[in-house]
């Protein structure tokens, strides 16, 4: 069986993080597909921490000495799949910076050509009207 310290910790751990979770959700301070990866650890971590028979099964199919010692490597694996998560996200949003910030030089320009063209076409009028007038 698990110490019941251990126990009681990650219960109490795991409801305080779902309730920021649930928090930063309702003010949109965290997108949901965000959350999710960290609900499913949360559930993960409460189901070990309720059914501890879980834990001991696996302890003893994969060899481990204690108990705890697959509880805190299953929390490092989802640590480094929420990590890898967030690399493959940061990513994303770097090529899409890139991409943006090319599109936004490359309309520069065009205003720049633009408005370079309306001065010319504005003193290209402007000779004219004078040439009218002589």
């Amino acid at each position: 069986m698990f110490p019941l310290k251990l126990q009681l910790s990650l219960i109490i751990l795991c409801i305080i993080l779902l309730f920021f979770l649930i928090n930063m959700i309702k003010k949109y301070q965290l997108q949901l597909r965000y959350a999710l990866l960290w609900i499913i650890v949360v559930i993960i971590m409460i189901t070990i921490s309720i059914l501890p028979q879980i834990a001991f099964f696996f302890t003893s199919l994969f060899g481990f000495q204690a108990p705890s010692n697959f509880v805190f490597l299953v929390g490092i694996i989802c640590g480094l799949v929420i990590i890898f998560s967030l690399s493959i996200s940061i990513s994303n949003l770097s090529i899409k910076v890139r991409q943006m910030s090319q599109e936004i030089g490359l309309l520069k320009q065009s205003l720049e050509i633009d408005e370079a063209n309306r001065r010319e076409v504005k003193e290209y009028m402007l000779l004219i009207e004078k040439k009218d007038e002589r």
